[in-house]
């Protein structure tokens, strides 16, 4: 319902079944913007629709307009799948998850998880992971997930604190929604902006309960989240409005909420803008209880698009009701409802489950079977008992006992398998029979019409011609034999055109050519038996077989040439066939070479790196030198343990004349200054070198400071 499960390019207001190649058990179905996907119940994934971002998993980017197999994941069963914007989510039947397409890997981290091709399938959720993955839903651009033991994922991007972690920070890897840990999550569904999840919250978790209670976070625009102050909330928050009620699923849209109880009873909330919330009464945004024609009936299944709702009740019905305007209500027109209206397309469908896109939804059916109850044959209307068995005929789907249902076709309508042979009953083996030689009769007066191009179109006509110089032949041989002659070769031809192949008919080429002959014969009235005629000794049938026998050595040349020509075109081949396998051999050594550069390279890299933190650590320790140098420098300078000092008193001064040369100076009562004591560096004088310094500069210490008495010059 819609154009985008089907790629159509229009609009479609009425259920239309799914074109597809070969026949689909499906099991599950889930639908994006513009494309959907199903896992059918041998645990294929197939999907179809506009690609975008590689989120259709064919490694092309080609849109695809019926189901595909996807290949990648052939050899793994799968058991549900979630769509997203760009991406699509897989969870196996081990409980493994897979994405592929552009999710976590287009919102622009830098990390070794996210460097990865959209193209591929990725494995995020691995069994050794302590994870077993039970349900799975997928907004715009995040996703959720719930283990088997109750406990709620979420990853992707947080705007608007969709994850419910707390913030709006984006996640790339699951983690855990820690203000649920303890309680069991039943079941979660994700809107474009917020998530709604049904939550076990009574006492211990346990497994068996019916229902939980409802909790929704993230963006709040139009009411979706039901709280009461109608702000959005970060993490999960219980509606406390409906308290009162437990609830076993959920499904979210883009401006609405919608919810299922225990009972059968379905709630909306959010924005009434196309009648989505199922009640004409409501008001502008709030909640509301769906009743109309669900008011006597039990639902059991819900599911939601961007404004519009779809739901099953446990007597197979479907109601639909919201925004219509693409023909998603699948009501036949393209208005919108603001009650729940019937799907009267469905009435004669056995449907299992529904579920809604944006903008278009689909259903999936069961094959209507035949009832246990039916005991006689429907073609002999004979009881079945212990020797005459019952089966049910692939084609029509009725049940027939083993003598009306003995014969087996290929390409029978129900058929798993179209390449191999099912049972069928005895009317529509006749009917498949008749289909199948109108389509060769037609098949081959195309061929006869058509140039001759292949083998076989080229030696029809030759074939005629042999024929026509046969019936020559004959003709010149009948008016030379006698009327017991001509007897018994009529009866010889009769008997030829009755002829079998062993347990098979006549092929129908050579039908073709006894029926020209024949043919021939009847209409001249003189029967002569083919057979006869390379037997035939005397010169008249001789001479008469020649013709035939230059038509055969032309054939013969003609076959040996085409022979020839097709050694050469098998030589051509090989050539091609070696000259690849050599450029392939060469192209491998480029690969090998590039790699060994390459592995030299990343060792020089490593090199280069190991000599950089090793320059690194030297410069570091050099720095720490030079600066515990400068800090001793400044304590030797002001009396540390590096130089000789006199005691002074509180008068006195002490002045550096030179490097190393430290002079206490007192101060006289009359102004005049005094050498109290003298002091030479360890660094920078020993013993000898400080008393021959004394010896020769102590007169210039003397007249430069006037001193009245010389004390002691103390070097320590």
């Amino acid at each position: 319902m819609s154009d985008n499960g089907h790629v159509s390019g229009t609009n479609i207001s009425l259920p239309r079944l799914l074109k597809s190649s070969q026949i689909l058990d499906v099991q599950s179905i889930a639908c994006g913007e513009k494309h959907a996907a199903i896992v059918t119940k041998q645990g294929k994934v197939f999907s179809w629709g506009e690609e975008n971002g590689g989120r259709l998993g064919h490694k092309t980017s080609d849109s695809v307009s019926d189901p595909k197999i996807i290949d990648s994941l052939a050899s793994t069963p799968m058991k549900t799948i979630a769509l997203g914007a760009k991406y699509t989510c897989a969870v196996s039947v081990s409980g493994e998850l897979y994405e592929w397409g552009e999710g976590i890997h287009s919102l622009g981290f830098k990390n070794n998880q996210c460097q990865r091709s959209p193209w591929f399938p990725h494995k995020l959720i691995r069994t050794s992971d302590g994870i077993s993955v039970a349900k799975i839903a997928c907004g715009q651009w995040h996703t959720a997930i719930v283990s088997s033991t109750g406990k709620l994922f979420t990853y992707g991007h947080g705007t608007f604190g969709v994850l419910g972690h707390g913030d709006t920070r984006s996640v790339v890897q699951p983690k855990e929604v820690e203000s649920l840990r303890g309680l069991r999550v039943k079941s979660v569904a994700c809107g474009p902006w917020h998530t709604a999840a049904i939550v076990e919250t009574s006492g211990t978790p346990k497994s068996n309960a019916p229902g939980g209670k409802l909790f929704t976070w993230g963006n709040a625009s139009g009411e979706k989240l039901g709280h009461t102050d109608k702000k959005s909330k970060l993490v999960p928050t219980r509606v406390e409005s409906l308290i009162d009620c437990d609830f076993t699923q959920v499904s979210c849209g883009m401006s609405l909420t919608a919810v299922l109880t225990i009972t059968g009873v379905v709630f909306t909330i959010g924005s009434k803008d196309h009648g989505q919330l199922g009640n004409p009464r409501s008001d502008s945004a709030c909640i509301c209880m769906v009743e109309g024609p669900l008011k006597t009936e039990f639902v059991k299944d819900i599911s939601s698009g961007n404004s519009h709702v779809a739901v099953l009740t446990m007597n197979g019905k479907v109601f639909t009701w919201g925004k219509g305007t693409e023909g998603q209500l699948g009501l036949g027109d393209y208005l919108d409802r603001t009650f729940p209206t019937l799907v009267e397309a469905l009435e004669d469908k056995q449907v299992d489950s529904i579920v809604c896109s944006s903008n278009f939804t689909a259903v999936i059916c069961v094959h209507g079977e035949i009832s246990s109850k039916d005991t006689v044959c429907s073609s002999c209307r004979l009881a079945f008992r212990f020797t005459r068995k019952k089966h049910n005929c692939y084609n029509c789907g009725s049940m027939f006992c083993n003598s009306c249902s003995s014969n087996k076709v290929q390409r029978a309508t129900l058929a798993p398998d179209k390449s191999k042979r099912c049972r069928v009953c005895d009317a529509c083996f006749n009917e498949l029979n008749k289909t199948a030689e109108h389509g060769k009769m037609s098949c081959e007066s195309k061929i006869q019409k058509e140039p001759p191009l292949t083998e076989t179109r080229t030696y029809t006509p030759k074939l005629s011609r042999m024929l026509k110089e046969a019936n020559f032949i004959m003709e010149k041989m009948g008016s030379i034999r006698s009327p017991n002659q001509r007897n018994q070769e009529s009866a010889t031809l009769n008997q030829m055109q009755k002829q079998r192949w062993g347990q098979v008919e006549c092929p129908d080429q050579f039908k073709c050519a006894r029926d020209n002959i024949s043919h021939c014969l009847t209409s001249k009235k003189q029967p002569v038996d083919i057979g006869r005629i390379g037997r035939m000794n005397d010169p008249v049938s001789q001479k008469t077989a020649a013709p035939l026998t230059r038509t055969t050595d032309k054939r013969r040349k003609e076959q040996d040439l085409i022979e020839k020509i097709m050694l050469e075109e098998v030589k051509q081949l090989q050539a091609q066939v070696t000259t690849l396998a050599e450029e392939c051999r060469h192209r491998s050594l480029k690969v090998q070479l590039y790699k060994r550069k390459l592995e030299e390279t990343w060792l020089i890299a490593r090199d280069e790196a190991t000599k950089c933190n090793a320059a690194k650590e030297i410069i570091k320790i050099l720095t720490n030198q030079n600066g515990r140098r400068a800090s001793n420098s400044s304590r030797g300078y002001d009396g540390g343990t590096d130089s000789t000092v006199a005691p002074t008193d509180s008068s006195g001064m002490i002045e550096q004349i030179e490097r190393g040369v430290y002079i206490s100076v007192v101060t006289s009562p009359d102004g005049k200054k005094g050498i109290k004591s003298i002091r030479f560096s360890r660094k920078h004088f020993g013993e000898t070198e400080a008393q021959k310094w004394w010896e020769e500069n102590e007169s210039r210490v003397f007249a430069k400071y006037n001193s009245m008495e010389y004390l002691a010059a103390q070097c320590r």
